[in-house]
């Protein structure tokens, strides 16, 4: 069991860049969702950005603001064309992503019980986990369109004692302030490493360089 666990009856773990190093996989497959809906390649640059900026936040969420502010020619379908081919990618990217290097280990022998509130799909997200036998970890599996913060309620209303959040996005870091529980910043594949790391020393909150 990580040290960092200890005294913790429940830990919620952020699933990209915590679990699955993902992250990367997620950007390019965004882009090239915009780019098999024909979005022109500087705007679909400036989604990715936005998108890397505000990871953990729900692919239905991201994708409406991109054509709500960052794309100038919309056309009726661009919505479900652009989130259809990118939930097609995840589902197989999800099934080759590596697992972070010793995440396995840093759960072994822990005793408080685990949970996943995660920006992404939760159906896919169950799915990919029970195919990659992950599920036998964690309590329940939480992902969107319900908010993090939303999920993250949920699972402290069933669950008991001293909670923290473990993420790699400032949405984790909101998600676990605005449900009033500890934070974990774990940095080693997160789109924002020093943005997170301010935020954590700044509040109190300990960093992770690696498990």
């Amino acid at each position: 069991m990580h040290p960092q666990f200890k005294g913790y009856e429940t830990i919620i773990f952020d699933c990209d860049g915590v679990i699955l190093d993902s992250n990367n996989l997620k950007i390019e497959a965004m882009r090239n969702a915009l780019h098999s809906a024909h979005v022109p390649d500087i705007e679909a640059e400036r989604c990715c950005e936005y998108f890397k900026a505000n990871f953990g936040k729900s692919r239905f969420y991201h994708v409406r603001y991109f054509i709500d502010h960052l794309i100038a020619d919309r056309y009726d379908g661009l919505y479900e064309s652009v989130l259809n081919y990118y939930s097609r990618q995840c589902e197989e990217l999800y099934l080759t992503a590596e697992i972070t290097p010793n995440f396995l280990s840093a759960i072994t022998d822990c005793t408080a019980r685990l949970y996943v509130a995660s920006g992404s799909a939760q159906d896919e997200l169950r799915k990919v986990f029970q195919q990659r036998n992950l599920d036998q970890y964690f309590d329940l599996i939480l992902g969107s369109p319900t908010t993090k913060s939303d999920n993250v309620a949920t699972i402290l209303a069933q669950s008991k004692g001293k909670a923290l959040m473990i993420g790699d996005a400032v949405s984790d870091y909101l998600a676990a302030e605005n449900n009033s529980i500890d934070f974990l910043g774990y940095l080693p594949f997160s789109n924002v490493k020093e943005e997170l790391e301010h935020l954590s020393k700044n509040n109190g909150f300990p960093i992770l360089r690696s498990w």
